[in-house]
C-alpha cells in the first residue's frame, strides 16, 4: 500500500493540481495583492539586486517571476515535470529567461551544496508536504550564514480556521457530502484528501510549532505579516462576490492588519552566523 508521501507525490506532480490552483489562487483578480506581498517580502529580506535567492516548489513560477522583477536572481526548483514545463513557457513569454532557472529536484533532498543561496522563498508549499521536518532542515541547509528564509503558511488559529471551516465541513455533512479526514498534531491541523491520482495534504500550520522547530535548525524569526486574511473566496461561486473577498484581502494588507488573526502568514526566518 501507498504510503501518504507516495500518494502525495503522485497527486503533486501531475497537471490536476496545479491547473486548479492556477484558478484559485494565481488568477489576475489577485495579482495586486500579490505584487504588493512580493515587494514587501523583498523589502523585508533586505534582498539586493543580483542576490541568489530559491523559489522553492516554484510550480509555474508566477512567484519567481515577481522576485526576478525586483531584480534577484532566481533559481526555482521543483519535482513536478508538468509544472517545470509550464514554468519554462511561462518564463520565456515574459522575457525573463536571464533572470530566473528551473531545476527539477525534492524539496526534501534539495540538489544544492551547502549555504548556496543568500535566500529562499517557499510559498503555499510546506502545507502539503507530509514530511515537512526534512524539507525544513533541507531549507537552513541550503541558505548562507546570515541568510534569511521565507515561508508563506496557513495558521491554525486565524479566524477562518477557527470558524469557516468547522461550519463548512458541518454544512457539507448535512448535505451528504464528503470531508476530508481532519487530525489535529503538533505541527498543526492536517486534512488529507484521497483523489484520484493520489491524494493531496493540506496543513494550516502552529505558528509556534513551526518557529520553535526552526530555531532548532539555527533559524530565528525576525519578521512576520499578513498576506490574505481568508480564503474564503476558493467556496464562493459567484465572481462579484470572491471579488468582495479579494477587496477585503487588499484593505487588510494594505492598511496594515495584524498578521495574527490572518490566515495567510509571512514568516521571515534569519539563519544564524
Amino acid at each position: 500500500m501507498a504510503t501518504r508521501t507516495e500518494e502525495s507525490e503522485s497527486f503533486l506532480s501531475g497537471e490536476t493540481a496545479h491547473v486548479q490552483w492556477e484558478s484559485d489562487y494565481l488568477n489576475p483578480d489577485l495579482d495586486r495583492l500579490y505584487d504588493a506581498a512580493f515587494a514587501r517580502l523583498v523589502d523585508t529580506l533586505g534582498a539586493r539586486p543580483g542576490a541568489k535567492i530559491l523559489d522553492a516548489g516554484c510550480g509555474y513560477c508566477f512567484h519567481a517571476m515577481r522576485l526576478a522583477r525586483r531584480g534577484l536572481d532566481v533559481t526555482g526548483v521543483d519535482f513536478s515535470d508538468a509544472a517545470l514545463a509550464a514554468a519554462r513557457r511561462n518564463i520565456a513569454q515574459a522575457g525573463l529567461g536571464d533572470r530566473i532557472r528551473v531545476e527539477k529536484g525534492d524539496l526534501r533532498a534539495l540538489p544544492f551544496p551547502d549555504a548556496a543561496f543568500d535566500f529562499l522563498s517557499c510559498w503555499g508549499v510546506l502545507m502539503h508536504i507530509p514530511e515537512v521536518e526534512r524539507v525544513l532542515t533541507e531549507f537552513a541547509r541550503v541558505v548562507k550564514p546570515g541568510g534569511r528564509v521565507a515561508l508563506m503558511e496557513n495558521d491554525a488559529a486565524s479566524w477562518h480556521v477557527r470558524l469557516w471551516e468547522p461550519a463548512l465541513r458541518a454544512t457539507k455533512r448535512l448535505l451528504g457530502r464528503k470531508v476530508p479526514e481532519r487530525h489535529r498534531n503538533a505541527r498543526g491541523i492536517e486534512e488529507w484528501s484521497a483523489e484520484d491520482e493520489g491524494g493531496l495534504l493540506v496543513r494550516k500550520t502552529d505558528i509556534g510549532w513551526l518557529t520553535k522547530f526552526c530555531a532548532g535548525l539555527g533559524l530565528q524569526l525576525v519578521a512576520r505579516f499578513p498576506t490574505q486574511f481568508t480564503e474564503l473566496y476558493v467556496h464562493i461561486p459567484a465572481r462579484p462576490l470572491k471579488r468582495l473577498v479579494y477587496r477585503f484581502n487588499q484593505a487588510w494588507f494594505d492598511r496594515g492588519g495584524g498578521a495574527r488573526g490572518a490566515m495567510g502568514n509571512m514568516l521571515v526566518f534569519e539563519k544564524r552566523a
